[in-house]
């Protein structure tokens, strides 16, 4: 009968605080680039300078962002070179979306006028 009492009493606020404190100090798919080692933090320049090489330099994303793909790819030059192509196009796509969301905006105002 006393686990029941432990249960009822339970302050569940300060179960969920302390889950959410350990959790925000980790974090899978962050990539740590103190902690690669040397062959590592080499595959992810000669990766980086591979995606810049076959897509160009001027484009919406980070070194860091490529870095992490390429972590997250597992140094697959070819996979990264995809997701960079298709996180752009989604970019660039939004950037076009709210460009005549902006326009049809204008539109109505001087419409209005």
């Amino acid at each position: 009968m006393s686990r029941h009492r432990a249960v009822r009493n339970l302050d569940l606020e300060d179960v969920l605080d302390e889950d959410q404190i350990e959790n925000d100090d980790y974090d899978e798919n962050q990539l740590d680039e103190s902690q690669l080692s040397n062959e590592d933090l080499d595959a992810l320049e000669e990766g980086l300078d591979y995606v810049y090489g076959v897509i160009g330099t001027d484009i919406p994303l980070t070194d860091i962002e490529i870095k992490e793909a390429l972590w997250y790819y597992y140094f697959d030059k070819d996979e990264t070179v995809n997701w960079a192509l298709e996180k752009v196009a989604t970019i660039k796509a939004e950037q076009d979306k709210q460009k005549a969301k902006d326009a049809k905006k204008q539109a109505a105002a001087t419409k209005g006028k």
